[in-house]
This record gives structure tokens, sequence and C-alpha cells, in this order.
């Protein structure tokens, strides 16, 4: 799969915040889709898939239980992203200052990284079960706002590694809200309307 068949979008109004949409191991493109107009009606939607793995095990950084994420293929991986969305957000002339990050899994951990270390643009994401990836050089982020989620029952991503995902996105200047739900790995019907409910006042460039 080449690279431009990775990326997909989808037109919104240009005066809306457009929304980034990184998605967890295996997910799909349109799925990210779908679920991004649930969260942002209004906004111009990105999806861009990771370059690591194929069809089910395909994700933006590699990790497992025993090995952990390369620090070279994260900062490689999350500066291609930030290249592909700024030329995106260029070419349909949407407001990239504006950007809204939404990921789930290792695609919120790969958000939570490219927000700390300075390399995404925008101001707002919200990180839905996000792994824990270490960051060597944060940046000061004041003035962004981080919304996080954890299910009490999720076997891969415990309430504590959400809560440290928090903190070090805190220690930034990010303000932070953590959404903790009884769920497991998958998102449940109470948190998608949570972060809706968090997102729609900030739906706006003014």
């Amino acid at each position: 799969m080449g690279e431009s068949e990775l990326i997909e979008t989808m037109p919104g109004a240009n005066t809306a915040p457009p929304v980034l949409l990184l998605q967890g191991t295996g997910g799909t493109n349109q799925e990210m889709l779908n679920f991004g107009r649930r969260l942002a009606p209004q906004s111009p939607l990105i999806t861009i898939a990771g370059r690591q793995g194929v069809g089910s095990q395909r994700q933006y950084f590699r990790q497992t239980a025993s090995t952990p994420a390369d620090p070279q293929q994260l900062e490689t991986e999350a500066r291609w992203l930030a290249e592909q969305v700024t030329a995106i957000c260029r070419d349909h002339r949407w407001d990239c200052d504006h950007l809204i990050t939404v990921g789930y899994s290792n695609g919120a951990a790969m958000a939570a990284y490219g927000l700390q270390t300075g390399c995404l643009p925008g101001a707002t994401a919200l990180l839905f079960h996000p792994l824990w990836v270490p960051v060597a050089q944060p940046q000061d982020r004041q003035h962004r706002q981080v919304w996080l989620s954890a299910g009490r029952h999720d076997p891969l991503v415990s309430v504590a590694t959400v809560q440290r995902v928090a903190d070090a996105c805190a220690a930034t200047g990010m303000q932070t809200t953590v959404t903790v739900t009884g769920g497991t790995h998958h998102m449940t019907p109470g948190e998608v309307l949570q972060a809706y409910q968090w997102l729609a006042p900030r739906l706006t460039t003014d």
C-alpha cells in the first residue's frame, strides 16, 4: 500500500476546525471517518493510517508487552504524520492551527507523543485508551486541552496507564480531563457521548 492510500479526507465547513483521526491497531480509515463525523458533524476530517505492519496489524509504531516502542521510530512517524496533515490542510485551505486530534489506542499514544513533542499542530485532542510511550524531550505546551478516557476493565490499557499519559501531558502545561468508564478496551456509547459533550463547545475557530 502506497503512502497516498493511507490517507483519506472528508469535506466539511471550512470555518470549522479540521479533525485528524488516528486509529487503533488494525482499524480502518472508514471506521475513523464515521467516528469523526459523530464527534464533529461540521468539521473537515482527515484520517491517516500507520505505516507499520499490514491489515489487522497496521499501526503507527511497534510495541509489545516485552518490546518497548523504538524512540527513533516514534519520532520519525510523528514527524511524517505532522508533514502529511500540514500539507493536507494547506492544500484544502483548512486551519491547521486549530487542528483537533482524535486518537484511539495505538493512535492515541502517537497523538500524545506528537502533542508533547510539539510535532502535531493544534491545541485540542481527545485520546481514547492511549498506550504509554516515553517522550525524551517534551516541549512547553501551554494553552492546549486534552481529554482522555480509560475503561476500568480494559485488559490492554489500565486506568493507571491513562492517568500516566494525562500526567505527562499536564507536566507540559496542557489542561487535561480524564474520564473513566466501567468498560473494556472498546469504547462505550456513554464514553463517546462524554467526548462529544466535551468537544462540542470547542468546535470553533474564533
